[in-house]
């Protein structure tokens, strides 16, 4: 997928934004997705076996036998050449899964990377760290008995995790003094929708979806009943950096905005005719949105969004706002391969109401707007940016504080005096220590700042509320 833009997820970085983002692109998954083929082994395979006995029997030293068939496995998913088709083992079919379901075993925390280590950075109220007194700046010292002082936030989100149910023990640093808690995971459910009403016209809802879970179909139309009672008249579907997810929920969502019938796509396998999925009572349980809707897309809208996009657009004449989507016009579904183990396959590609196939192509809106090019900087892969270094990430850091206003003089990469001096300048203005060296405080707030002008120069937004107000 196209680099995303950083607005989206700008602000604090959570151990939860981290954990969930949808590596694989989010595929999206067809109804009675755990299921396994058996067939016969063609003589092909022959050799394979006597692969195995060979190196089994002649191998100068023991070889595991399940990662002997583990490799076997990867090695034949990856000749599809089809980055959406992956075996996936232990933590990456954990990540699937949490992706699919939108919750997971935890202890109801969010944690903020800085250049000292890992903290908590927020508390779901009623949650196990809550109540065991964990408290917001706490340092997480080691999970488990093992040592966090050299892990990055995915390693720490990673160990605090886990199977619901189970315990897992925390030790914090807070002030001079080290904490001990043992906490038992519970269910942490993430949502997938937000709402908001829109600044300029509080008569616009917007609807903002960051992936397709299990329940995204009932989040949306809590949503639609929220924003309503808050005033909401018209509607802004936001679908820009959604990879997608799962097949049903799109479905539900999509039956809401149309008329019963009305075709919201077609998915065609290797072999047969494509089956035809149409709007009505079977996914919206008769909930329906009759209020003048747009919808907006971007590189990063995929799959399930992409549905979604074209399912509106061509059955019910609903614009689209922003750039071209991705183009990922397959279907993915997942069979159970042992415990710990999934595959991840593709199994049909789907087409728009009009029969067109997207892959490789992408949506393209009906109206183009797109946020300003600084929204696109490359993100900072260290904590903390020194004068005197030459990286990529003192050419984002001069980028970024240029599109803030604070010249650096060159955007050469390399934190000479000019550099530091508008550095300096950013934190003087902004209730920092004025040092000129970019710290974990100053690109925390340089990050900050540069959502904020981001989120008020979005042209996309702009011009969705403005097709919006043009509506009678």
């Amino acid at each position: 997928m196209k680099n995303k833009k950083r607005m989206p997820l700008w602000g604090a970085i959570t151990g939860m934004i981290v954990a969930l983002g949808v590596g694989a692109l989010g595929g999206y998954f067809a109804p009675h997705a755990t299921q396994t083929v058996t067939t016969s082994v063609p003589s092909a395979f022959d050799k394979v076996l006597k692969t195995y006995a060979t190196i089994e029997g002649s191998y100068y030293k023991q070889v595991s036998e399940k990662k002997l068939a583990d490799g076997a496995i990867s090695g034949m998913v990856k000749t599809l050449g089809d980055p959406f088709s992956n075996y996936l083992q232990n933590s990456d079919a954990t990540s699937l899964d949490t992706q699919i379901s939108g919750s997971f075993g935890g202890i109801g925390a969010t944690m903020a990377q800085t250049s000292d280590g890992v903290y908590v950075d927020s508390l779901t109220n009623g949650g196990a760290a809550q109540k065991a007194g964990i408290k917001p700046n706490d340092k997480i010292v080691s999970v488990d008995g093992k040592s966090m002082a050299k892990k990055d936030i995915n390693a720490v989100v990673s160990k605090v995790r886990g199977k619901i149910g189970t315990k897992v023990k925390l030790v914090v640093s807070r002030g001079s003094k080290q904490l001990t808690f043992t906490m038992t995971r519970a269910k942490v459910s993430v949502p997938s929708v937000t709402t908001s009403l829109d600044k300029t016209d509080k008569s616009i809802g917007i609807i903002t979806f960051s992936t397709f879970t299990e329940t995204s179909g009932k989040q949306v139309k809590n949503a639609v009943k929220k924003l309503r009672k808050q005033g909401a008249k018209k509607f802004v579907l936001d679908l820009r950096g959604n990879p997608g997810g799962v097949l049903q929920e799109a479905l539900k969502i999509d039956s809401m905005w149309l008329k019963n019938g009305k075709t919201i796509l077609k998915v065609k396998s290797r072999t047969g005719k494509a089956e035809v999925y149409k709007a009505g009572k079977e996914y919206d349980k008769g909930f329906k949105v009759t209020e003048p809707t747009v919808v907006l897309i971007d590189g990063n809208s995929a799959s399930a969004s992409e549905i979604t996009a074209a399912a509106l657009n061509q059955s019910a004449g609903i614009p689209l706002i922003g750039t071209t989507s991705y183009g990922k016009g397959t279907v993915q579904t997942v069979a159970q391969m042992g415990k710990n183990a999934e595959l991840k396959l593709t199994i049909a590609k789907w087409l728009t109401p009009d029969g067109s196939w997207i892959n490789h192509k992408g949506i393209k809106p009906t109206i183009k707007a797109d946020y300003p090019s600084y929204a696109y900087l490359s993100t900072f892969t260290g904590t903390s940016v020194k004068p005197e270094a030459v990286s990529a990430d003192v050419k984002t850091l001069q980028k970024t504080l240029t599109a803030l206003g604070y010249a650096t003089g060159s955007t050469n990469g390399y934190y000479g005096a000019s550099t530091k001096a508008a550095v300096a300048k950013f934190q003087s203005a902004n209730g920092l220590t004025a040092s000129g060296t970019a710290d974990a405080k100053t690109l925390a707030k340089i990050e900050t700042q540069l959502g904020k002008k981001i989120s008020e120069n979005d042209n996309a937004m702009k011009a969705a509320v403005k097709k919006l107000q043009a509506e009678k």
